[in-house]
């Protein structure tokens, strides 16, 4: 078996990984549950408080479109901080997939930016789960640390003004309907 530098045996810290990410994510809801505080945001979104502006970006998507975060403005939108080595993104993704499918027509977009890796493992990714959603690709995490990310997934969710009115710390659910109220909530009265 290979052994790294520190003589540790590669796979077999890897498996152990493994094994606590998966206990960490199945304890985490019982943990939270249970602090009076969380208890009622677990599921939904976290309101994030003064509504600060955006910190406006510039990045190419996957199939070289440029996405400006101020061209969007007078949208809803959702952006979704992830990786292809997260569990919890893996699982959350085609659930982003579909709430995108349903809520474009409605002035709400929703891009996710990539977090490291190589491009060919994100496009590899996006063709096993058939994803059609912007996936624009920060592999040296520039957007990622301006805007603070340091934990995967995290997903804010900005006004039609460009600011930020919620943000989701681990993985949702995006097709939960109280999540998808919240969302639409936040466009303009027609």
């Amino acid at each position: 078996m290979k052994r790294n530098k520190y003589g540790i045996i590669c796979p077999i810290m890897r498996e152990l990984l493994r094994i606590m990410t998966v206990l960490a994510l199945l304890l985490a809801p019982v943990t939270l549950a249970t602090h009076p505080v969380a208890a009622a945001d677990v599921r939904l979104l976290m309101p994030v408080k003064k509504k600060p502006p955006a910190l406006d970006f510039m990045m190419d998507d996957l199939n070289g479109k440029v996405w400006q975060l101020s061209d969007l403005r007078g949208k809803v939108v959702v952006i979704n901080f992830w990786a292809v080595s997260c569990p919890v993104c893996r699982v959350e993704m085609p659930t982003l997939q579909k709430m995108r499918e349903r809520l474009s027509k409605m002035d709400v977009e929703v891009l996710t930016i990539h977090v490291g890796h190589t491009e060919e493992e994100v496009r590899k990714f996006v063709r096993d789960y058939d994803l059609t959603l912007p996936v624009l690709h920060d592999p040296f995490k520039r957007v990622a640390r301006a805007w603070g990310v340091f934990n995967l997934p995290i997903t804010f969710v900005l006004d039609p003004d460009g600011k930020l009115a919620y943000v989701a710390f681990g993985g949702r659910n995006w097709l939960n309907p109280e999540i998808t109220e919240m969302i639409l909530a936040l466009r303009p009265p027609l």
